[in-house]
């Protein structure tokens, strides 16, 4: 690893094959600077570069070294006949003559090299594969303008989580990296919270169709992201048996991952069948033709920044209400009801935060995901308890081995319910720090002030 535009090494290590995941890296200072930044993402080749470099020893009339020439090129790996990125020449100087070193830098530049400083062959290298750094994201980074149609900036929003879903789709059979599968079903429930939470925008016909569709388009992922978690987690679960329980549990993550290969090829055959093509088809058409008037479109026309500030404060304050109400009563069913407004008010919150103050919507939506966090850790840990107890009915295994393994699952499901139980206990706290008068007073500049009622 070295810093871009600089010849700065920062760290290194030999690899005797290309690394995928961060596990694949020698313990050394490159894994730990790199784990932080890669996490469970599969590293994808990109382009390979070969380089080549010709040195020269320049001399004076006497044949003394008086400077160094170094002639340096960078190429495509493939295809062969790929002309150089880079070509680079160094001047380097030799002790006891730098007179020489200055006048053959002026030759040079008289002759129209030109003095590069911040050329780096990595930028070059992507350009040819037509790739830049920070090209892709998942997170919701899109321009409004405050004045803009609401319709027109729905489609926006909905045409940047289209472009996610259809890349990420593409990856999804190559079973490189659950994070394609994560990023592809997150653009989905983007997706439907836009419907449903961008309210009158489009015709309510369209709209309750599209919803239907994508809801459908989640469900056909929902068993293998749910297998990814629980394997991802492997490690994790292990650590919280004690150790002479830990080998028992195996039998279960041996069914786990061959439920997986199945629910992979279901998702890959669901992903190509005729329906959801449609659905991905019809929803591209409309989402590039025209608008058309409709009585059901009431804030078709609304300044988008309007629109955003009702929907918004809307939410925050149900957000508010409901918590408010958990506190004197937590139940578990309360508790998923605050986790899915939360959800549709951070949803909301991204998809509009250029048309606020950068640093004031992130201190919120900072604060929304302390809340979120609290939130989902409760919900996972109680679906995972539920999930462990019905699983074990499925495991194929000798009576012997049977017995010892609903023993570790037992013991397991005992670890995340008191580890449930801890995080509910922890929900007071991270709401109260939500609701509290600085954040009240925050929302209500920011999306109260000049909010108008809907019909919601």
């Amino acid at each position: 690893m070295r810093q871009l535009a600089k010849d700065t090494i920062l760290s290194s290590a030999e690899f005797p094959s290309f690394p995928v995941f961060i596990w694949d890296f020698p313990d050394s200072e490159l894994r730990r600077q790199l784990a932080p930044i890669i996490k469970m993402r599969a590293l994808l080749r990109l382009v390979d570069v070969q380089s080549r470099s010709v040195p020269y020893r320049i001399l004076n009339p006497k044949e003394k070294t008086v400077a160094r020439l170094a002639y340096e090129e960078f190429r495509p790996g493939r295809p062969k006949n790929e002309s150089a990125v880079v070509t680079h020449l160094w001047l380097k100087s030799v002790k006891g003559y730098p007179k020489y070193l200055h006048t053959l830098a002026k030759q040079f530049q008289e002759a129209g090299l030109k003095i590069i400083k911040k050329e780096d062959v990595f930028f070059k290298a992507l350009a040819v594969v037509d790739k830049k750094p920070g090209d892709y994201s998942a997170k919701v980074n899109i321009q409004l303008d405050p004045n803009m149609r609401s319709d027109q900036a729905t489609k926006i929003i909905l045409c940047f989580l289209l472009r996610v879903m259809r890349i990420n789709e593409a990856l999804i059979g190559q079973d490189l990296d659950t994070e394609f599968l994560h990023d592809f079903r997150v653009a989905i429930r983007r997706t439907r919270s836009a419907l449903g939470q961008i309210k009158y925008v489009f015709p309510i016909k369209t709209t309750d169709r599209f919803k239907k569709d994508f809801v459908f388009a989640g469900k056909l992922s929902n068993e293998l992201r749910d297998l990814d978690v629980y394997l991802l987690n492997e490690d994790k679960y292990k650590s919280m048996l004690p150790p002479i329980l830990r080998k028992d549990i195996d039998p279960l993550f041996d069914h786990l991952r061959k439920k997986r290969s199945k629910a992979l090829q279901n998702v890959i055959r669901g992903l190509k069948a005729r329906k959801y093509a449609k659905i991905l088809k019809d929803w591209d058409a409309f989402l590039n033709k025209p608008q058309r008037a409709s009585v059901t479109a009431s804030n078709a026309k609304l300044p988008v920044l309007d629109l955003a500030r009702n929907r918004i404060y809307k939410k925050y304050r149900s957000v508010v209400k409901v918590g408010s109400q958990i506190l004197g009563n937590t139940e578990d069913e309360m508790l998923h009801v605050l986790r899915i407004d939360c959800k549709k008010l951070r949803y909301l919150m991204e998809f509009f935060a250029s048309l606020f103050p950068r640093k004031k919507i992130n201190v919120l939506i900072e604060q929304l995901k302390k809340l979120q966090d609290n939130l989902g850790d409760f919900n996972d840990l109680r679906v995972q308890e539920e999930y462990l107890l019905s699983i074990s009915m499925e495991l194929p295994a000798t009576q012997r081995q049977l017995k010892t393994t609903l023993v570790a699952i037992g013991s397991l499901v005992g670890t995340l319910g008191r580890e449930r139980q801890m995080v509910k206990d922890a929900f007071a706290d991270t709401f109260t720090d939500f609701a509290s008068p600085e954040n009240k007073e925050l929302f209500q500049e920011l999306f109260a002030s000049k909010a108008k009622e809907d019909d919601s």
